[in-house]
């Protein structure tokens, strides 16, 4: 059996230049003993596949390839990364928009079901409405007819329906944690001054989520973890940001449409030392940022020429891409080592 050994963590100079050579190594053939090992960890990745309604569609049959291929791929989870769905319609939510979200949603999620392996859905701003965010309760009258972020239909309603546990939660698998964000809120009394990276952002990481982080990064110091949330906890212009990665980044969407409080989040995984990599959707196209040694990695859009990502954990991080997605081959930190 798979073992995982933890040791002192890379530091970041050491770390960086790594990276580098990762990114170089892309589409470089691993070495026969590395691929008759076992990986560590295997999963699947989709993100803003933007299922419209109850009916066959181009988009429909983009996300079926990801499907399709993760039944040869077999991992051991695979994970939406938001905005699965989308409005039926354009403009103020009415009864049957919301109510055509819900089927939409319905129909979208038996064709994920043919995956047996567990299945994550992390909450994107098309696939929910909310007035605050947070822990409000609201109703879907309370989205009817009025104006708000998101689309048709609430919070509870999307995860009664994906079954998922909470709007954030956290699942171990092969020995990783995995930590699922919800970042579709308003700011709070707990938000510090805004535009801390540079611009403001339009989403935040709410007070009662921020504190069960910490709790949660606590309690599971020393797994290695693997964060995932719709929107990017950084803002990426275009001529890059954080301490290494892709530059320049592409021009796409608004510059602002990022986790303005995302700082206070990265700041907790440098000071957890453990936080391998997060992933994100939203922004529709690949980029890859490094902040304090973890990898922020930015998925492309599914429904953008059938996207998605086969993510490999074994002597490197590997990304492998399908349609739009770039791949990367990426370093382990020394801390994140194995035998067998």
């Amino acid at each position: 059996m798979t073992t995982h050994q933890f040791t002192t963590p890379v530091d970041r100079r050491t770390f960086l230049g790594q990276s580098a050579a990762g990114l170089a190594a892309v589409g470089a053939v691993p070495s026969a003993e590395a691929a008759t090992r076992k990986p560590m960890l295997r999963f699947g990745l989709n993100a803003d596949p933007h299922l419209q309604g109850a009916r066959p569609s181009g988009r429909a049959t983009n996300f079926r390839k990801f499907v399709d291929r993760m039944k040869t791929f077999q991992p051991e989870f695979a994970v939406d990364l938001g905005d699965f769905g989308i409005q039926v319609s354009e403009g103020q939510t009415t009864q049957e928009m919301h109510d055509g979200q819900i089927a939409g949603l319905k129909y979208h999620l038996d064709v994920f079901s043919q995956l047996k392996c567990p299945r994550y859905h992390v909450m994107g701003n098309h696939d929910v409405g909310w007035l605050k965010g947070g822990d409000e309760k609201i109703t879907a009258a309370d989205l009817i007819g009025r104006s708000h972020p998101g689309e048709d239909i609430t919070k509870q309603e999307f995860l009664a329906i994906t079954k998922m546990p909470h709007r954030y939660f956290s699942v171990d698998h092969n020995g990783f944690h995995l930590i699922v964000l919800d970042a579709n809120n308003a700011a709070d009394e707990s938000s510090p001054p805004r535009g801390k990276d540079g611009l403001v952002g339009g989403y935040w990481v709410d007070a009662a989520q921020k504190a069960w982080l910490a709790r949660d990064l606590e309690k599971n110091r020393k797994k290695p973890k693997l964060v995932f949330c719709h929107e990017e906890l950084h803002h990426t212009p275009e001529k890059g940001s954080g301490q290494g990665g892709d530059t320049p980044f592409p021009p796409v969407g608004k510059q602002n449409s990022y986790v303005d409080n995302g700082w206070e989040i990265r700041k907790l995984f440098a000071e957890d030392g453990r936080v391998l990599a997060c992933f994100f959707g939203h922004k529709h196209r690949s980029r890859w940022t490094v902040y304090d040694d973890t990898h922020y990695l930015t998925m492309a859009a599914t429904h953008f020429n059938a996207s998605f990502a086969e993510i490999t954990i074994a002597d490197t991080l590997e990304i492998k891409g399908y349609g739009g997605q770039r791949s990367y081959r990426l370093p382990l930190p020394k801390w994140l080592t194995r035998t067998g």
